[in-house]
């Protein structure tokens, strides 16, 4: 069987360190297959930063940067389902660090699964290098659908398993088989769910790979890249109503109850207005209000 190519792709936002210490890293600390491609999605590119990486690119073999300027969002990372050219994606936050062996594991599942549809990651290390969250479970916290969560049983294991949802700073698909991602994100929110529900809607699975740890550096000193809870209504009412298809269906009705404690039922029907004519869905004559009616 011929081994499948990889490509390693990052989306970045006015992070260079962030771009050259993880590649560095992965280049050094893993054992990569040959010719693997480097593809850095850049969302500002004509930053200072965006100027130091693509100085940077000239001296990686096979890394290419591609700007990505017709939206601002974390979702951008997910270009790289057309762009890469890599049998196999690994696709990471561009301020993530792998475990010794996390390509060759990674590698050695798609040999297995190579018609696979899943979605594969690993555990997150937390800055200790002992603790460790293997999932994202499924329930709501102030402003985010999702809590890091447990699954020591499964990680004891050793061998992959099954997962509702993990944060999205690093995945992996075999690329031909790759959802079909929208594109009307905006900003940051709303992606962990979202996409472990479109995996599984294209006939997949999430699932993680206790061999696969990576440590992912959450606090920054001066934080460039806008979050607002604007376009995190947006990205929940888009997304949910892509999966779910209807205002009333019990996840999209739990949601507007959730987010109608937080922010006032006046504030969250206009963002389902705008997600149902974004989305092209019919308009509901009455969306549910506090009391699920």
């Amino acid at each position: 069987m011929t081994s499948p190519s990889l490509t390693i792709s990052m989306a970045t936002h006015s992070d260079y360190d962030g771009i050259f210490f993880t590649s560095q890293a992965i280049r050094i600390y893993q054992d990569l297959p040959e010719n693997t491609e480097f593809l850095i999605l850049d969302n500002n590119p004509d930053s200072d930063h965006g100027r130091q990486i693509k100085h940077f690119a000239k001296d990686v073999p096979n890394m290419r940067v591609v700007d990505v300027t017709d939206r601002q969002s974390s979702f951008v990372k997910y270009d790289a389902f057309n762009l890469a050219t890599g049998d196999v994606i690994l696709g990471l936050d561009c301020h993530v660090l792998l475990q010794p062996g996390f390509i060759a594991s990674m590698m050695e599942y798609w040999s297995r699964n190579p018609e696979s549809k899943n979605m594969l990651t690993g555990p997150l290390l937390y800055d200790s290098l002992k603790a460790t969250s293997e999932q994202i479970d499924p329930v709501w916290r102030g402003h985010d659908f999702g809590i890091w969560g447990d699954n020591k049983e499964g990680l004891k294991s050793g061998e992959p398993f099954e997962i509702p949802a993990q944060g999205m700073g690093c995945f992996s698909f075999i690329r031909a088989n790759a959802p079909v991602i929208n594109q009307g994100f905006r900003g940051f929110g709303g992606e962990e769910w979202y996409m472990a529900e479109m995996v599984r809607h294209n006939g997949g699975k999430v699932i993680c790979h206790p061999k696969m740890g990576w440590n992912h550096r959450f606090n920054w000193p001066k934080r460039t890249f806008p979050l607002t809870i604007d376009d995190k209504l947006h990205n929940y009412y888009t997304g949910w109503l892509e999966i779910y298809r209807n205002i009333n269906h019990p996840m999209m009705v739990e949601m507007t109850q959730h987010w109608i404690s937080e922010l006032g039922e006046d504030v969250v029907k206009l963002a389902i207005f705008k997600a149902v004519l974004g989305n092209a869905f019919i308009l509901p004559t009455n969306p549910p209000s506090s009391n699920g009616g």
